[in-house]
């Protein structure tokens, strides 16, 4: 998909969709979100995006993950063989310095602007590192191993000071992947549930 050429989407699966960014804000909260039953899960991330009710769940299902991922397929989300990239972003974590910046360098007002997910995104991801959430992104996904002295111990400071997640038993790449395998295991567990409707067992 190219944004230069290509329209951003409004429908999947022929069911209108909420385009405002703010519906997978709350997607990605949500599958983060331990107190809320797996099960209800897929149901509530449906009715965030679709404005109406969807004629095939699992297909819906994957095409909110792809509509999520601006686009990309599951092979370039995770491309095998890659590492992990870091997290450069948290919705609650970096709230503010998320809408302060897109007041400096975009003069958008996000409390004002329902703006679409895939240009939200592509916004957030390309913030200059001359406002304070630019820079958390920059450092936060700065890969240290080819800096040496004086550069590299800034660096660290630096990605310490903008560390997400304060550390635990597992690395961020570790919990990155628990993040897409949480999304997998419910685009199984929905299929599981549709096959059981089908035989009338539930």
């Amino acid at each position: 998909m190219n944004p230069l050429i290509d329209d951003f989407p409004r429908e999947l699966c022929g069911v209108p969709i909420d385009t405002d960014y703010r519906r997978m804000v709350q997607f990605e909260l949500l599958l983060r979100e331990e107190s809320v039953p797996e099960a209800d899960k897929i149901q509530l991330a449906l009715s965030l995006l679709y404005k109406q009710p969807v004629p095939d769940p699992v297909r819906a299902w994957n095409r909110l993950l792809w509509y999520y991922s601006c686009g990309q397929s599951g092979e370039q989300v995770q491309d095998e063989g890659k590492a992990t990239p870091p997290r450069l972003y948290d919705f609650e974590t970096d709230a503010q310095r998320i809408y302060t910046a897109f007041l400096q360098c975009y003069r958008i007002d996000l409390q004002k602007e329902p703006l679409h997910w895939w240009k939200f995104h592509a916004l957030l991801l390309y913030l200059p590192d001359t406002c304070v959430m630019g820079k958390a992104m920059y450092y936060r996904g700065l890969d240290v191993s080819t800096l040496k002295g004086a550069e590299r111990k800034h660096a660290m400071r630096m990605k310490a000071l903008f560390q997400l997640d304060k550390p635990k038993a597992t690395t961020q790449a570790e919990r990155d992947r628990e993040f897409l395998a949480r999304i997998e295991k419910r685009r199984r567990y929905l299929e599981s549930q549709l096959a059981k409707q089908k035989r009338g067992e539930v």
